[in-house]
């Protein structure tokens, strides 16, 4: 007996249909599963992908001792600007910094008035090359900048790029570990209702077999209809995920919807979005094959 693909598709639509509801449990199962896999994707999606916007914005902020001489300021310009890293460096005086903040205050700048500039320390703005723009590289540079004596102290968000990268770290983390035992539920759930599939085509299964027809020929159409299911299943998920994304920005305040606007919320890529519909394939195929084995191993 040969195998077309005319017949493998009679085959597997007839036998879903038969099977009807513990096929539609199933790929209830898988969408549930994929939809709880898919959401923390796309958390950790988009906290990197806002992790990274923030990086690529920050600078390093480099307080100077007070009374640091000018020669030993050129002298410090000079040395951070040949370090790994270093794009540019601007050196703000006590009196640019005290001519900023009252530009800032606007008309309330007369709360400045009998504040000398020397209050203010001298500073320097680091930015830094894209490729550094990251909690690790960033602090590989301060370590070097905090060896200079005439700096005082350093900021550039260190405990909020910290937080967030940890936060995306432990999300990847928790959607792998998750998506692994989601994995392997959805393995034997399908798994067990091919079972039900096969068992209802005992005798049909049986005279293909006298009659000389080949595991292969048997069992195809029940592979078949395993990556249907995950499919199905998987392509669901990420069609209530999209309505729910959709659903949560039409309902957020108009604060949140201000802030979002310079931060914008994205929905997954679109090797991401196969690479999931694909593996519900993978994983429909692996639990037909788990029970096409068993049944004919019983049989025989």
């Amino acid at each position: 007996m040969r195998l077309s693909l005319h017949y493998i598709l009679a085959r597997t639509i007839q036998d879903m249909r038969r099977n009807l509801f513990p096929d539609v449990a199933t790929i209830g199962v898988i969408t549930i599963s994929v939809l709880i896999f898919s959401a923390f994707s796309l958390i950790a999606f988009n906290l990197a992908a806002f992790l990274k916007i923030w990086e690529e914005k920050i600078e390093v902020i480099v307080y100077l001792q007070r009374k640091t001489p000018a020669r030993e300021v050129e002298t410090l310009l000079n040395n951070i600007r040949q370090m790994g890293g270093i794009e540019s460096v601007k050196y703000i005086s006590s009196s640019d910094a005290m001519a900023f903040m009252e530009a800032r205050l606007g008309g309330q700048k007369n709360l400045l008035e009998g504040i000398q500039p020397t209050v203010l320390p001298p500073s320097l703005e680091v930015q830094l090359r894209k490729e550094y723009r990251n909690a690790i590289k960033i602090g590989e540079v301060v370590s070097q900048l905090k060896q200079f004596s005439q700096i005082e102290e350093i900021q550039y968000g260190q405990e909020w790029v910290e937080m967030f990268s940890s936060l995306v770290h432990i999300l990847r983390i928790t959607q792998w570990f998750l998506g692994g035992l989601l994995l392997v539920a959805m393995a034997f759930i399908i798994s067990n209702t091919l079972q039900l599939t096969i068992s209802s085509r005992q005798e049909e299964i049986e005279i293909m077999q006298l009659v000389g027809a080949s595991p292969s020929f048997v069992r195809i159409p029940f592979y078949v209809e395993g990556m249907i299911q995950g499919f199905l299943g998987a392509g669901l998920a990420l069609l209530i995920l999209f309505v729910l994304q959709r659903i949560v920005l039409l309902y957020l305040p108009l604060s949140m919807k201000d802030w979002f606007t310079k931060i914008p919320i994205l929905f997954l890529p679109l090797n991401t979005l196969l690479g999931i519909i694909a593996g519900g394939m993978v994983l429909g195929f692996l639990g037909s094959f788990m029970a096409s084995m068993r049944f004919l191993k019983y049989r025989e």
